[in-house]
């Protein structure tokens, strides 16, 4: 791949509860006949290469690709079996994700990395059943220290959280973020919070943000993917 490729960083995790699928749309001004190669990196939670994959697609038509079976080698965290994926491909392709969460579908457009000295910051609702996970991909090979800070009332905490290169990391908001705190006012009702993300130094990452609520079994639970950046 060139210096004008253009790379996106993914999350990507496996079934049964998640399913992910790359959309690749190359530009339909190529010549007719030419092939356009896309370059998927696949990357578990520990920053481990666990797949290096290459595939073609007609020039001016979307690739789809099925990313479980290049994703088998993932280790679970969380009860989630999850990976970075880094997919490049020539300019002017648009890189798409689609992303099963239970039986939520999201198409999701190529994140913005986040850098040190940026910040992204999103609005949620805590308390009330919901339980939210905080997913960090790292976009770089050097291990990325981020700082993750919850406003709801007149509290602000702040944690510091460590993802190795290459790497993601799935952090349950309020089992090992909140829980940790010693304020439990958000576990009463619906509480307005909102939540910052930030690189520290040159660490580069993009983020999701799902939320959960529990049904009466686990094949009722509900899921959603509240932000992606």
């Amino acid at each position: 791949m060139s210096e004008s490729d253009v790379t996106s960083h993914f999350w990507v995790a496996n079934p049964p509860f998640f399913s992910s699928t790359l959309l690749v749309a190359s530009t339909p001004d190529a010549s007719q006949g030419e092939k356009v190669e896309t370059h998927l990196e696949i990357f578990d939670v520990d920053g481990t290469k666990v797949n290096d994959v290459r595939v073609e697609f007609p020039a001016g038509e979307v690739g789809v690709i099925d990313l479980e079976p290049f994703a088998q080698g993932l280790k679970a965290q969380g009860g989630v079996a999850h990976g970075h994926l880094s997919v490049s491909s020539p300019f002017g392709t648009r890189h798409v994700c689609r992303q099963a969460i239970g039986s939520s579908v999201s198409l999701v457009q190529d994140p913005v990395v986040t850098r040190g000295r940026e910040s992204s910051f999103t609005p949620l609702i805590i308390g009330a059943r919901r339980e939210h996970q905080i997913v960090l991909v790292n976009a770089s090979g050097d291990v990325a220290q981020v700082a993750i800070r919850l406003f709801y009332g007149n509290r602000a905490p702040e944690w510091s959280v460590e993802v190795a290169g290459n790497a993601s990391r799935l952090i349950s908001l309020e089992a090992e973020l909140l829980n940790t705190s010693e304020d439990g006012s958000w576990e009463k009702g619906a509480i307005q919070a909102y939540l910052r993300i930030a690189p520290r130094l040159q660490a580069a990452v993009t983020c999701h943000l799902i939320e959960r609520v529990p049904g009466e079994t686990p094949e009722q639970d509900s899921f959603r993917c509240l932000a992606t950046w």
